[in-house]
């Protein structure tokens, strides 16, 4: 499985692999507009006081997960809203969106004990914008969960569409068989409007799953390691190995020209 870690904002990639479905993305920050291949927060979207930050409090599947709170937190990948709107592909070929999500044991919030972090798939179906939206209220959560624990979503749970009845949710296979021709602009986790201030949810390892394949963004904690002596040496020297055998390739091609010219 391929692995890449990103820090956002400067986009920093220090291993690279395909843009289109590569395993697993290792996502040490979200902040500043998200691209079409990386997490950030939406300007705007965090207008009722939410906040979302990659954090050690509860990690998950390695050292750190998102962790939001407060009111309407959106992180995501691509922009929906024009004159930005991304293409990340046909909603035909997507088969899943899946996450990993928890409820703080101090959160609060109107609306359910078991009230939980949103995810959504953005998708320009024609000329109108569309969301694909699950909730735990409409997968069977309320009263069945337990602070401070974590859960995972499936590709069998019911995403809702905006502007339809919130109970006529159908995953997100169901949706793609009958909006031909949309496509998707990005997907997002965070928290809906109307929580209030003291909502308090982690989230991790957001997959999208598609006909050819799965990425998953796995938020860890940037660990700030810096390389003992000995791994400088041998990156040192490595990299000379490298230089070394793209020098003598050239060489031999420019030999092999010459003799061929001759």
């Amino acid at each position: 499985m391929s692995i890449r870690t990103i820090m956002l904002g400067a986009a920093a990639v220090l291993a690279t692999v395909s843009p289109a479905y590569a395993g697993t993305v290792i996502v040490n920050s979200v902040s500043g507009l998200p691209t079409a291949t990386t997490f950030g927060t939406l300007p705007g979207e965090n207008t009722g006081g939410g906040t979302a930050a990659v954090t050690t409090t509860a990690a998950r599947s390695g050292n750190g997960s998102l962790e939001m709170t407060g009111d309407r937190t959106r992180t995501q990948v691509g922009i929906q809203y024009a004159p930005f709107t991304t293409n990340l592909g046909a909603l035909a070929n997507v088969t899943g969106l899946t996450f990993d999500w928890r409820i703080a044991g101090d959160s609060t919030n109107p609306y359910n004990a078991d009230y939980t972090p949103a995810l959504r798939l953005l998708i320009q179906d024609g000329a109108t914008r569309k969301e694909l939206i699950w909730e735990g209220a409409y997968n069977g959560t309320y009263g069945n969960t337990a602070r401070d624990t974590w859960y995972s979503s499936s590709v069998n749970d019911l995403f809702y569409i905006t502007g339809g009845s919130v109970n006529a949710g159908q995953t997100i296979a169901q949706w793609a068989s009958q909006l031909t021709g949309a496509t998707v602009s990005g997907f997002s986790v965070g928290v809906g409007s109307g929580a209030t201030t003291g909502y308090h949810a982690f989230a991790d390892n957001v997959t999208l799953s598609t006909t050819g394949g799965s990425t998953t963004y796995n938020f860890e904690a940037a660990t700030g390691a810096v390389p003992e002596p000995a791994t400088w040496a041998m990156m040192i020297l490595g990299m000379g190995a490298v230089g070394f055998m793209l020098r003598s390739a050239k060489r031999r091609s420019q030999t092999g020209l010459r003799a061929a010219i001759a």
